[in-house]
């Protein structure tokens, strides 16, 4: 049984979020059925596949196993199906095919150091498996020859999860090719479990009462913002939440949690700690909204945009603090940061900066630059003008670029931009 046991080993060390594996994504009977949300499921594998090792969801860390087939030491194919946290860290380096990623995942530090690494093969994922799945995918394909093992390795990254489905199988297996493998990781499907669209673990026991937060009957410690009332959409209230030394709130619980004007909940985006999210923005009719991330103290924040419904991230953009306005239902301006300047002091300040002013379209998804940055010049933007066609933005300019170190030499003059077209 080396090859289940090698698959519970892997998935019992990386899980940092619920796993799952099932052939019925609502049915109450399933193996998985206790799991809401974002899930992974395969289908058409061999009439004799069974589940060969699971958790019931005790350890809050569940994992699946799936095999079929007799080979000389266990079944003949296995496979492993795993849900991870997003990390956007992680996900840059998979879109980037960096092979220092996988470290996290796969093989052991005798794997690395060995010649099996040299033949690790990290690409992007046949389109007969990534447009099935709508999402960016990448597959890894190595083997262990000490163990006489070869591996098939699927990473689907989605907001807010990383999938991870891995094959295995034993080299000599010449019944088992390539094409079987890929043919199996082309019919996995994502599917939402019990209708909740990106909620997370036990979500549904938190609720707003009095204008506090309760997970169940107890009083969480957490802000709870209220949506401006001008605001269209269901959401009335968000809390960012994470876990606190009460341990009431746990690691896998922590985020932002959305409520509607009576208290219920109605979804989760998780994050790694409550102190990334600074403020959200919703857009006017609450179809979409920004997420401001960052340091509480630094004056460059990540934006991100979601949609509220699914809790799928559209664009990141990288920009100043408190800098981003909704113009109208479908488009935001904001100040970019496209790079830090060499100033002549080396002292840092926001003038060291190089920043643009944009504007992004949901409909179109597009970003637009309204007054790009250039060598001596800096462009604020603040907002729309009260004419309610244009928009305000501030032009810092020096002379000379070494003048950026020095405030006294800066600049500063309004301007304002006539607000393109839409769409």
């Amino acid at each position: 049984m080396r090859k289940v046991m090698l698959y519970v080993s892997l998935f019992c060390v990386f899980a940092a979020a619920a796993f799952c594996f099932g052939t019925a994504a609502n049915a109450d009977d399933s193996p998985d059925g206790w799991v809401k949300g974002l899930w992974i499921q395969a289908a058409g594998l061999p009439k004799d596949a069974v589940i060969e090792d699971f958790s019931d969801g005790d350890d809050e860390k569940p994992w699946f196993v799936y095999s079929w087939g007799k080979g000389s030491d266990g079944p003949a194919v296995t496979l492993g199906v795993g849900r991870f946290p997003a990390s956007a860290d992680i996900g840059e380096k998979l879109l980037n095919l960096d092979k220092k990623v996988l470290r996290e995942f796969i093989g052991s530090e005798a794997f690395w150091e060995g010649p099996d690494a040299k033949k690790l093969t990290f690409t992007q994922a046949p389109e007969k498996i990534s447009a099935g799945l709508s999402y960016p995918c990448q597959i890894v394909r190595y083997a262990e020859s000490d163990m006489g093992l070869s591996h098939m390795v699927l990473f689907i990254e989605t907001d807010p999860f990383l999938f991870m489905a891995e094959i295995t199988w034993e080299t000599e297996n010449k019944k088992f090719k390539k094409s079987d493998g890929e043919k199996i990781l082309a019919n996995l499907a994502l599917v939402e479990q019990e209708g909740m669209k990106a909620s997370g673990p036990d979500g549904d026991l938190f609720s707003l009462k009095d204008g506090r937060l309760f997970m169940g009957e107890e009083s969480v410690e957490a802000e709870v913002n209220e949506v401006p009332p001008e605001i269209e959409g269901p959401v009335r209230f968000w809390s960012a939440v994470g876990a606190d030394d009460s341990g009431l709130v746990r690691e896998n619980e922590t985020g932002v949690r959305f409520f509607a004007e009576d208290g219920a909940f109605l979804a989760f985006l998780p994050l790694e700690s409550a102190d990334e999210c600074q403020d959200i923005i919703f857009s006017p009719d609450g179809t979409f909204f920004l997420l401001m991330s960052g340091s509480g103290i630094r004056a460059d924040m990540t934006y991100i945009l979601y949609d509220p419904e699914t809790m799928e991230k559209k664009i990141e953009i990288s920009g100043t603090r408190g800098s981003a306005e909704w113009i109208d239902v479908g488009r935001f301006v904001m100040t970019r940061i496209d790079d830090v300047r060499e100033t002549e002091s080396g002292n840092f300040s926001m003038a060291a900066l190089r920043l643009s002013a944009v504007m992004y379209d949901t409909v179109a998804e597009e970003l637009v630059v309204l007054k790009e940055a250039t060598a001596t010049k800096n462009y604020w933007c603040g907002g729309l003008a009260d004419d309610g066609a244009s928009i305000v933005i501030s032009e810092d300019s020096v002379t000379s670029e070494k003048d950026w170190g020095d405030e006294e030499k800066i600049t500063t003059r309004e301007i304002k931009i006539e607000i393109p077209a839409a769409g």
